[in-house]
């Protein structure tokens, strides 16, 4: 247990001492807030479990990511492989910064929109909120680990990760509504894996209640985490690529 808490300080501090990283989780969300907030100030209740959401597959695609490649660029992990740590404290510690992390972006967020805009919050909303941003949190995660065991460079992981993210951004019903969309398009959408997340969390947010289909929402979630955590395990490796 030592171990894995001092591993897990560790890579605490690799985020907190990197600028990028607190800048893209804890004050971009602020500033896309306060930029929705003027366009858009009448729609900031259904706005906000969107940018929660959106934020959530941004630190899953691409800080998530970049972070697993960053400790394999400096060599971090070759070191940790030579070492008597268990891998599963490897898994476990990051598993454990990342979702602390990714929580604390969330509510920032939802402080924001309390704050400034007013938005709706009761304490049922948060506990059936939590839990789903923290599914899609971990399906966002495993999504990003694939990328980081294709990604040879931090930079090329932070392109596809942006790349798949800008497309989602627009089409999943975080930023417009679905019926906004052609129809085509309308159909595919719901089996994307940020699709389901919005829905959870912001019927959970707005009507403190279950969405009338998350439990395939739900499943949908699993069936992402699980293939994409099985498709990560296989690409994963110690050293960078030569």
């Amino acid at each position: 247990m030592k171990r894995f808490l001092i591993l897990t300080k560790a890579m605490t501090l690799m985020y907190l001492r990197n600028g990028a990283v607190l800048f893209w989780n804890f004050a971009f969300p602020i500033l896309l807030m306060l930029i929705y907030g003027v366009i858009m100030s009448p729609y900031m209740d259904y706005m906000t479990p969107g940018v929660i959401v959106l934020n959530a597959l941004s630190f899953g695609l691409v800080s998530s990511s970049t972070m697993m490649l960053e400790m394999r660029e400096k060599g971090v992990l070759r070191r940790l492989q030579a070492t008597p740590l268990p891998s599963g404290h490897l898994i476990g510690s990051y598993l454990l910064v990342n979702i602390i992390i990714g929580i604390l972006q969330s509510t920032v967020i939802i402080l924001t929109g309390v704050l400034l805009y007013k938005v709706p919050v009761s304490v049922i909303s948060l506990l059936l909120a939590y839990p789903m941003i923290l599914s899609g949190l971990l399906a966002f995660m495993a999504l990003g680990a694939i990328i980081s065991g294709v990604a040879a460079k931090g930079g090329t992981a932070t392109a596809v990760g942006m790349t798949i993210y800008f497309s989602l951004m627009f089409i999943s019903d975080m930023v417009f509504p679905l019926e906004m969309l052609p129809d085509w398009l309308r159909k595919i959408v719901p089996y994307l894996p940020a699709y389901p997340v919005a829905q959870l969390v912001r019927s959970a947010m707005l009507d403190a209640s279950l969405d009338p289909k998350w439990i395939f929402q739900l499943l949908l979630l699993a069936a992402y985490g699980i293939c994409a955590t099985f498709i990560a395990a296989r690409l994963f490796r110690w050293e960078p690529k030569a």
